[in-house]
């Protein structure tokens, strides 16, 4: 007389570990390091064939960029401010279009400038794309209107654009509307064809980490490694030229964590930028 058999339930598939084994890219948290790099920064000459290293920031409204600029300000100012975030505001509460309405040069130093634009809107990408190209070759002075830009029929100088830096937010990489990523691209692709260096700057929210440290695992983070890799192959770039930050957003004072992503982010754009400039 046969049994009857039973079989047990198929066990659910254990998840993977939140943190990787090893980072994906190694970051030094110490005292060491992090003024190691506060002194390269201070120090950085560009190559021979350009008087200034000039990075270009771009990105959509509220993605970080302006945030980003005020955070890395900050760090470099740190003495001076007395270990302060220098707080401007970047952006209105609730803004939709851009504050920024002049091509801005930031100094960061006598050697480094940081150029800020408009950001992108999806209603302008086609007179956007125009505008960005002049910018890039250096056919834009400081301060010109964006929507003076493509009036005029005057040839202006400017400072012709080193290295490129696209900033989006993490925590709106995965709705980013597909039409815009077309954009973003189409972009990279120019970039791609002029030889000028792209860095994808990813702006990390606080309200993802319970504290402060926690940002020292930021590369073993399983998560961000896998959001990042998708955006990376969205926009058909290297992930070896993909960064991850924290810009101060809250804090009233600047702290050694977020301040070596922070340092790391623009020591990366300036080599990337030299290795242009040798090649002008």
């Amino acid at each position: 007389m046969g049994g009857s058999s039973s079989s047990e339930p198929p066990r659910p598939e254990p998840k993977p570990e939140p943190l990787l084994p090893i980072p994906w890219r190694e970051v030094e948290f110490s005292d060491y390091a992090y003024k190691k790099l506060q002194e390269e920064i201070k120090n950085h000459q560009p190559h021979p064939n350009a008087s200034t290293t000039n990075i270009l920031i771009l990105g959509s409204v509220g993605s970080g960029k302006s945030s980003f600029i005020n955070s890395v300000r900050s760090e470099l100012r740190r003495e001076e401010l007395n270990g302060r975030v220098q707080n401007i505001q970047a952006v209105r509460p609730g803004a939709q279009t851009s504050v920024t309405q002049r091509l801005k040069c930031h100094k960061f130093n006598d050697k480094i400038k940081i150029f800020d634009t408009a950001g992108f809107e999806l209603e302008k990408t086609v007179t956007t794309t125009i505008i960005l190209k002049k910018i890039i070759d250096g056919e834009v002075a400081e301060g010109t209107k964006f929507d003076d830009i493509l009036k005029t029929k005057i040839k202006m100088e400017g400072d012709k654009i080193h290295c490129v830096v696209l900033v989006i937010s993490i925590y709106n990489a995965e709705n980013l509307d597909p039409a815009l990523i077309r954009v973003y691209e189409e972009f990279i692709g120019m970039l791609t064809e002029t030889e000028v260096p792209c860095q994808l700057l990813v702006t990390f929210a606080d309200k993802l980490v319970e504290k402060t440290e926690d940002f020292k695992s930021l590369y073993r983070r399983r998560d961000v490694k896998q959001k990042i890799e998708k955006l990376a192959k969205m926009m058909r770039i290297s992930m070896s030229n993909v960064i991850v930050i924290s810009n101060y957003f809250e804090e009233m004072k600047i702290n050694q964590i977020k301040g070596t992503l922070l340092l790391e982010a623009v020591a990366q754009m300036l080599t990337a930028a030299k290795v242009f400039q040798e090649r002008m």
